[in-house]
């Protein structure tokens, strides 16, 4: 495979008019939230609201709100507290980007912040492209064309491993992995520069916690609002996403409320037009029969095509299940301290409702050294946040050159 440039229209370039390119980067970052790199991300945000391809993938339309000018203007707003004389902020430099596949939008989010940091960035994009991602990075690409950028962002195809990957990597202060265990592993194993940071994300599960009692004391209208919200972290990216939940644990005995939620879940299933492969319903119901054999789950029930629910004494085994599609494990705790038994350093989100803040900051301190990175209301566990994993994301992205009088 040899490397394309997007700029706009993929162009193949060779390794020496790649590396002549990177090169010129190696020196070329810009003071750290400078208005003409928030003024790029809003023309992004802009590009996205005008697309009416956009306007009807949520996941696109998350992007386009947290890259409005007025959401990046707040971020920047709060960045800026950060820098109290002390030191003159400046940009990491070169940073490589290496996205997963099954999260179509994660390769935005990491450029945007290194956008914000200053740097001038590479990203590789996966060397098959499904319809949407090819679509965003085009007008990406567009956009950053349009506004004399084209050659501070290279958004390119090429080999995940070889030679050239191998010399650009040699340039690069900074490479953000995300992927699996094992991409991890792999690409750690290139070097970078010398004085660069590499920061790996790698396989990550999820859950959501539920108090019983907040449940069956909510109205119609807060039932069908969480199950809405459930419903945008479950199949948005068809439960593949590090932040879906793939447990869930009930506070206090569910009884009939938990039917009642996945009723609920299952009528905006049916409402948003959600549809399910055949493929998956039938990856899914072997996958119930096959952990129900090992006595991962006491009993399942079939909802619909589209939700699988498998009772389970096991939770954490249940947990590191990769079948996804609406398959969801659900057990009954009496605590909600009682899930940091279950929280390993592969767990990631913990989405929850019906618990006020206290009850949150027990959970926080019960699973610190365990694992758990974020503890967000349901709905909000694919929302991108510059506090990811537990890394801070623009600090790691920027030095701090230290001025002392």
């Amino acid at each position: 495979m040899t490397f394309t440039l997007w700029n706009p229209a993929p162009v193949v370039l060779d390794d020496t008019e790649v590396l002549r390119r990177v090169e010129a980067l190696t020196y070329a970052g810009r003071a750290p939230l400078a208005k003409s790199s928030l003024d790029l991300l809003g023309a992004i945000s802009k590009a996205l609201f005008s697309s009416p391809q956009a306007r009807v993938q949520p996941q696109y339309v998350a992007l386009a709100y947290w890259l409005r000018p007025a959401a990046l203007e707040r971020l920047a707003g709060e960045l800026r507290t950060r820098f109290d004389g002390s030191f003159v902020p400046a940009p990491r430099g070169l940073a490589l980007h290496l996205p997963p596949t099954n999260v179509d939008t994660i390769f935005v989010y990491s450029w945007a912040v290194s956008v914000l940091a200053g740097n001038c960035n590479i990203i590789r994009l996966p060397s098959q492209l499904d319809e949407g991602t090819a679509w965003l990075a085009g007008l990406i690409a567009t956009t950053i064309a349009e506004a004399g950028e084209g050659d501070r962002h290279l958004f390119c195809q090429m080999p995940q491993d070889g030679p050239l990957i191998e010399a650009i990597s040699r340039h690069c202060d900074l490479r953000m992995i995300w992927g699996g265990d094992a991409k991890v592993d792999s690409v750690s194993r290139t070097p970078i520069r010398p004085d660069g940071l590499s920061i790996g994300f790698p396989d990550r599960k999820s859950l959501a916690v539920i108090c019983a009692a907040s449940y069956r004391a909510a109205d119609e209208t807060e039932r069908d609002a969480l199950a809405a919200r459930f419903f945008n972290d479950i199949y948005w990216f068809n439960q593949m996403g590090c932040g879906s939940p793939r447990m869930l644990y009930w506070v206090g005995e569910s009884g009939d409320l938990a039917i009642d939620l996945y009723d609920r879940l299952d009528a905006q299933v049916t409402g948003k037009g959600h549809l399910t492969e055949t493929g998956v319903a039938i990856g899914k119901f072997a996958a119930v029969n096959d952990l129900l054999a090992e006595g991962i789950g006491a009993s399942a029930t079939r909802v619909s095509n589209a939700l699988h629910v498998l009772k389970s004494d096991r939770p954490a085994a249940m947990l590191s299940q990769t079948h996804g599609g609406g398959l969801l494990g659900q057990t009954v705790v009496g605590s909600i301290i009682d899930i940091a038994a279950d929280v390993g350093r592969k767990v990631q989100t913990i989405g929850h409702f019906g618990f006020d803040r206290g009850d949150l900051e027990a959970l926080g301190q019960a699973i610190a050294g365990r694992g758990g990175y974020r503890i967000v209301p349901i709905g909000q566990a694919l929302q991108f946040d510059i506090l990811w994993d537990g890394v801070d994301l623009f600090d790691q992205m920027t030095r701090r050159i230290a001025i002392r009088l």
